[in-house]
């Protein structure tokens, strides 16, 4: 049986590296997809997703992607695609900036 996710959460948690962020929570975007030939429980990985943002209060957006795609893997490891786009849509005045990981196993 082949499993296609789509999850879309907001949240806050603590993600940056300047002081202020380090300090108070900011809300965050997260998006993330994944096909695997094993059954994906979407309610158990956006719960997980979730509590590792704020578990490990990533310094970088980029060091929390590199985060979920390989613990996704090591959990699921019949994944075979896997695609996560977080944004700060708010850190930075009239914009949404974030960043994109998206590999194919």
């Amino acid at each position: 049986m082949q499993s296609y996710i789509k999850i879309k959460i907001t949240f806050k948690c603590i993600i940056g590296l300047l002081d202020f962020e380090r300090k108070k929570k900011q809300k965050i975007i997260v998006k993330f997809r994944a096909k695997s030939d094993e059954f994906l429980d979407y309610a158990e990985i956006s719960e997980w997703i979730k509590k590792s943002y704020k578990k490990y209060q990533f310094k970088t957006i980029e060091e929390s992607l590199e985060f979920i795609v390989v613990n996704f893997k090591d959990k699921y490891k019949k994944a075979t695609y896997v695609k996560i786009v977080t944004c700060k849509p708010r850190i930075i005045k009239h914009a949404k900036v974030g960043a994109i990981l998206e590999k194919f196993f």
